[in-house]
């Protein structure tokens, strides 16, 4: 249901529970299990999630969810919910970039996880939604404060109070991922990006996201400051300035 492979220094997740990906008691469990791994395995430096079959993932088990409700007891909906959340949470605090790559659909706690990556390639033909508002519900698995910190509060309140859909191409417009491509080219954009991560790859990348998790603070100012202070004690920064310097000139 979640597979996990390490391959060169690159992780890939891949959501795998037909026909769509949705999410039960049972992918979180599993999703918990290869976060766990993920935050063990050092040589890792960047992470890639995707969804086998024709979709990213459209998010949570509806069934599950109804029939939950017919038992009669809403607690362990709320339990799901939470936890939900707090496991995206977890995965937004990795310390190495990670990047999802969306195809077909990517709706609700699908591109609820896509928010909480660092990164978004999607195919021209995917279609992104948060379409909890048509099920009375809302985007809890962080929804509505990711997006909003990713595209403004109008844009953010468009697409949540309406359910509205958007492909791949109108979701770069509006800011949601950083890439698309039609979904022929979109292994080898994923390639590209990855390479240039991996050329990044080391201390410097955690601190970075530390930063940002920051930004808009004066904690995120010290955390510039602190970070910057340590990173230029270590050999790695040293190899690759020195590097540049070389390279200049021609040594």
């Amino acid at each position: 249901m979640i597979h996990l492979e390490v391959h060169e220094r690159v992780a890939t997740l891949v959501l795998d529970r037909p026909p769509v990906n949705a999410w039960d008691v049972d992918q979180l469990d599993r999703f918990e299990h290869a976060l766990g791994a993920l935050r063990r395995d050092e040589d890792v430096a960047v992470v890639v999630v995707r969804g086998a079959g024709r979709h990213f993932s459209a998010g949570a088990d509806i069934a599950m969810m109804t029939a939950t409700l017919d038992a009669g007891d809403p607690g362990p909906l709320n339990a799901f919910s939470v936890r939900f959340q707090g496991l995206f949470l977890e995965w937004e605090e990795l310390e190495v970039p990670t990047i999802a790559v969306l195809h077909g659909a990517a709706t609700g706690g699908g591109l609820e996880l896509a928010l909480a990556c660092d990164l978004r390639i999607a195919a021209e033909e995917a279609r992104l939604a948060l379409p909890e508002v048509r099920l009375g519900l809302l985007p809890a698995g962080g929804g509505t404060q990711r997006l909003t910190r990713l595209i403004g509060r109008g844009r953010a309140l468009r697409l949540m109070l309406t359910g509205e859909l958007v492909d791949g191409r109108e979701a770069e417009h509006l800011g949601i991922v950083e890439w698309c491509a039609p979904a022929a080219e979109l292994d080898e954009l994923v390639a590209h990006v990855l390479a240039a991560l991996l050329a990044g790859a080391g201390p410097a990348q955690p601190a970075i996201k530390r930063c940002v998790r920051r930004a808009g603070s004066a904690e995120g100012y010290a955390s510039e400051s602190l970070g910057q202070r340590a990173l230029h004690a270590t050999a790695e920064a040293e190899r690759r300035l020195r590097e540049f310097v070389d390279g200049r000139s021609g040594r």
